[in-house]
């Protein structure tokens, strides 16, 4: 069943998308953006597409439990918010090359549309 295995692997690849998009996000924020709004547009912008209405109100809700930005990027634990934004920095491109190749890949093998 190696369709399985594809479905999977491209239901983490929708997720990777959504991940990018939120540390971006969180990256170029203003100390007092609303974590919640952030991760909502996000959302809206990767995995919304693949949920029913249900899921996706849901998890809009679910959002808004997340704490303010600078309150996020310290339990991030990587030390201040300003150091955390550096982190991020550093980070992100490394997941848009994986998000990338993993995209021209399933692209290729026409795989994007799995159900």
């Amino acid at each position: 069943r190696p369709a399985a295995g594809c479905r999977t692997v491209l239901r983490l690849h929708r997720a990777l998308r959504w991940l990018q998009l939120f540390l971006e996000g969180l990256r170029t924020g203003q100390e007092d953006s609303r974590t919640s709004v952030i991760c909502t547009d996000s959302y809206n912008a990767s995995l919304a597409t693949y949920h029913p209405w249900v899921v996706r109100k849901a998890a809009t809700v679910a959002f808004c439990t997340l704490p303010p930005r600078n309150t996020f990027l310290e339990i991030m634990n990587v030390g201040t918010p300003e150091e955390a934004v550096a982190m991020l920095g550093e980070a992100l491109p490394y997941i848009c090359d994986v998000y990338g190749i993993t995209q021209e890949l399933f692209a290729q093998h026409k795989l994007l549309d799995l159900p």
